[in-house]
């Protein structure tokens, strides 16, 4: 009986420090994924035929993070298959200067209109008077 017991013990403990090992694992990982913003939150109130026309993007941060006013180099551009408006959403990864981190936005645009962001550019990357995160061209 006691034998018994003590397994009995010891599996729960196992379950107990498995469920603490996901649990932050799953932790870290959201702390990575960017302002948790589905792209219609970003997108609401926008023009996107307009978005970008004067030098700034607003874009859907989806991975990283980063603090204040920050200058980055875009590293990609990808995923720009444009839908029935003529919207694309471009994928970046923007390397940051400040921190050898990256971000990954998406970037909502009508690249007819407004050019997509160019591998090897600086940006500038901040936030806006409404919290979305703003890109803006340097060059």
């Amino acid at each position: 009986m006691l034998k018994a017991t003590g397994i009995v013990v010891s599996f729960v403990i196992g379950i107990v420090l498995v469920l603490v090992v996901i649990l932050s694992i799953d932790s870290d990982s959201q702390q990575t994924s960017g302002d948790k913003l589905s792209q219609e939150d970003v997108e609401k109130g926008l023009d996107l035929q307009k978005n970008g026309g004067d030098g700034t993007y607003i874009v859907n941060l989806t991975s990283g993070k980063f603090e204040g006013k920050t200058k980055g180099q875009v590293l990609s551009d990808t995923n720009c298959a444009p839908d029935e408006d003529n919207i694309s959403r471009c994928h970046n990864d923007i390397a940051l200067a400040d921190s050898n981190k990256e971000i990954t936005v998406i970037n909502p645009h009508n690249m007819q209109k407004n050019r997509c962001l160019t591998p090897g550019e600086t940006v500038q990357i901040s936030r806006n008077e409404d919290d979305k995160v703003a890109i803006e061209l340097m060059e």
